[in-house]
């Protein structure tokens, strides 16, 4: 009788860790297919000593420090990445890992990680910005699906204004051109103006004594409610520990926050391991 059970529980053991396998296997492939469909659209970006010129002086400032006078051209940004995420203000946090891939022109990105939540109860997650469209998948050992959201007029806006508060991360995505413009606030600020499809976001970056951006405050990103409906929302991105990677000056380490009027709920912490681009 026990030898039985031994086995009935070594052949669920077996199964289990196969259908794990499986699962982390189908979520990269797809993962994969994600960024292939970033390829297929990247537009290739060069700049030259020019276009820093007529910029307002702390974004010019910032540039001219994060790129080299002249380079490209470029179509995309991959990052290996970790960090710590949690739910709520008073929820722990819970570490992660994962790569992400920027496409400079158009604004598109595709963020796979794998959330080391509970042992032997691997949570993978996929969010991105692929032709205009905002999505998010969450699956358990990457088959169980737990929670989805597809393209909806407020996942696109708060997904391109995403897009916007991580370009430090590729700089070259931050140079003027037909669909964003700088406008001055001051010496040590500057507001991003960005417009792609049918949605214009804003985006007020502060800078630091050494010129470089400190954060980034957008006014109204939507925020879902438990409910599911979202409400527009102030929201702050920082940005630390400056380093050159692949000829880039760009931040190793940031965290985002909500800003509700009850206090600051800081949801999300990285650090950039590795940085390419091509």
């Amino acid at each position: 009788m026990l030898y039985t059970i031994l086995i009935i529980i070594a052949a669920l053991a077996a199964l289990l860790a196969g259908l794990a396998w499986w699962g982390s296997f189908r979520f990269a492939r797809q993962g994969r297919e994600a960024q292939a469909t970033l390829e297929r659209v990247a537009q290739p970006r060069g700049w030259a000593p020019g276009d820093f010129e007529g910029l307002p002086e702390p974004v010019a400032r910032y540039l001219s420090q994060a790129l080299p006078p002249a380079g490209g051209p470029l179509r995309m940004t991959r990052a290996r990445m970790e960090g710590q995420l949690r739910q709520g203000p008073e929820r722990p946090w819970q570490n992660w890992s994962g790569r992400q891939v920027w496409c400079l022109d158009p604004p598109a990105f595709v963020w796979s990680a794998r959330m080391a939540a509970k042992p032997l109860l691997p949570v993978y997650v996929r969010d991105g910005l692929i032709k205009g469209q905002g999505g998010l998948l969450v699956r358990l050992w990457g088959w169980l699906t737990l929670a989805r959201a597809t393209s909806s007029p407020e996942l696109d806006l708060g997904s391109l204004q995403r897009w916007l508060a991580e370009a430090p991360m590729f700089p070259p995505a931050l140079l003027p051109g037909a669909d964003l413009r700088w406008e001055a606030l001051g010496q040590d600020s500057a507001k991003a103006v960005l417009t792609s499809g049918e949605h214009t976001v804003e985006a007020v970056f502060s800078f630091d004594s050494k010129g470089l951006p400190l954060s980034c405050q957008i006014e109204g990103r939507p925020r879902q409610q438990p409910d599911g409906s979202f409400i527009p929302t102030p929201w702050l991105a920082r940005y630390a520990q400056w380093e050159r990677q692949g000829g880039k000056l760009v931040p190793t380490r940031c965290e985002a926050a909500w800003l509700p009027p009850e206090g600051e709920f800081c949801y999300i912490r990285l650090r950039i391991e590795q940085a390419d681009f091509f």
